[in-house]
């Protein structure tokens, strides 16, 4: 395909960041006729949507996938109709008080989980939770952050928040429930109707990995003549034209905000197969990690003979960044993935590799919109630069949110739209929730 020509009145933009969002961004830029550069801090494209080469798969880094809706986004629905994506069944176990519950969980091997007691007494909440007129006002973030405990109390009772939300809370952020804010329940529980939780379905996944993203979206660029660099450190003010960043916020501008990061431990297991099982999620204290994938039952080329790859991941917050998994906690490791009904008794990976992510969960405690708020009123005043995506707004989101926020910066960008307007309006996606 030949390039194609950049429209002379279009000032010449400059994308930061080489991830999914980067590249969609600048896909669409060039699309419009802006002449676009893309520029990448670190040597690959990728970031969260990247890989890492284990026995010779494209592993990805943590458990990714697209939901159905999610096709409909741009740049992601052109990739559908290319016939990019698989279907997959929903072969998720939640790990709760012993059981294996199927996730999305279903109502009833939940309450056998839950237990009598508490299965009771959670029914008999939802039941009555049309009562309270100010949940539907929560719905929307006001002065007022009663606390992710408060929150998440209020919708699904004390026995279901005891039982899975507050440990899920502790292991992923490292903080007491009550001092994270209510946008971290907002992101994660159906405020309306938590029942909506409670249904199956499939998943969409990209046959070579998620990574099978990021190399189509780089040579989709690189047939249209735009350059892609990586190991490359831009400062923002160093351009003429608009920048469009999608690193880290505070690559920016000085806030308080943090992120929490997540240490990915590969397994190499010889057994074709562990299970059926795509991912399984541990929300309790007794288990290291929070969420464990098998690779090849995302895709079929994510599978080598005679022996079948997990993904263990263990979020920062119940554990320290600089600890080893692959030494002498191993055996450790191990047999608690044969505790939780992961991994058979007896069996022992033959190769090991551990790789820790800095900024995957942003952390929201209470009070954190007034510091974005700050941190946004000053990008503002800084030029031409227009913050977007996961990194850039500080958001909790899935793939196809990126899709769009992407799409509508271009279009913004398209109509003449300015920096400040932009950030001034960057507040209507921190509603955007998570689907897992």
């Amino acid at each position: 395909m030949l390039a194609a020509s950049p429209n002379p009145r279009r000032p010449p933009c400059l994308v930061v960041g080489g991830g999914f969002s980067g590249l969609s961004a600048a896909l669409l830029l060039s699309r419009a006729g802006f002449p676009v550069e893309v520029v990448e801090g670190s040597s690959e494209l990728g970031g969260l949507a990247g890989r890492v080469e284990f026995r010779g798969i494209a592993c990805d880094l943590g458990s990714h996938r697209l939901h159905p809706a999610g096709l409909r986004a741009p740049v992601l629905a052109e990739l559908a109709e290319e016939g990019m994506f698989l279907r997959r069944p929903r072969r998720g176990r939640l790990l709760l008080r012993g059981h294996a519950v199927p996730y999305p969980p279903r109502l009833l091997p939940l309450a056998r989980a839950l237990g009598p007691r508490r299965a009771l007494a959670t029914a008999a909440h939802l039941a009555l939770r049309g009562v309270h007129p100010k949940w539907e006002a929560e719905e929307n973030d006001g002065p007022e952050d009663v606390g992710f405990e408060e929150f998440v109390r209020r919708r699904v009772g004390p026995a279901a928040y005891e039982a899975f939300y507050r440990p899920y809370a502790e292991k992923v952020w490292g903080l007491p429930p009550d001092q994270l804010s209510q946008s971290v329940a907002k992101k994660r529980v159906s405020t309306s109707n938590p029942l909506r939780a409670l249904q199956g379905g499939e998943f969409a996944y990209p046959r070579g990995g998620i990574s099978e993203l990021i190399q189509t979206l780089a040579d989709k660029l690189r047939a249209r003549g735009v350059v892609l660099r990586t190991d490359c450190a831009v400062e923002p003010g160093g351009h003429k034209g608009p920048v469009l960043w999608s690193g880290p916020l505070d690559g920016l501008v000085p806030t308080e905000l943090e992120h929490r990061g997540l240490t990915l431990v590969f397994l190499a297991i010889p057994l074709s197969r562990v299970s059926s099982v795509d991912t399984w999620y541990a929300p309790e204290e007794r288990f290291w990690f929070g969420r464990v994938s098998e690779l090849g039952n995302f895709s079929p080329a994510l599978r080598r003979v005679g022996e079948t790859v997990l993904c263990v991941e263990i979020p920062q917050g119940g554990a320290r960044p600089g600890l080893q998994y692959t030494g002498d906690r191993l055996p450790e490791l191990v047999a608690q993935l044969a505790t939780a009904g992961i991994l058979p008794g007896g069996v022992h990976p033959i190769a090991a590799e551990q790789l820790f992510l800095p900024r995957v969960y942003p952390l929201y405690p209470r009070g954190w919109r007034a510091v974005w708020t700050d941190a946004m009123e000053r990008v503002a005043q800084g030029g031409d630069v227009f913050p977007f995506g996961r990194q850039g707004l500080f958001l909790h989101c899935n793939l196809d949110h990126c899709a769009v926020i992407a799409a509508q910066l271009v279009d913004h960008l398209e109509r003449g739209g300015t920096a400040a307007a932009w950030a001034g309006g960057a507040d209507r996606f921190l509603g955007l929730r998570v689907r897992d």
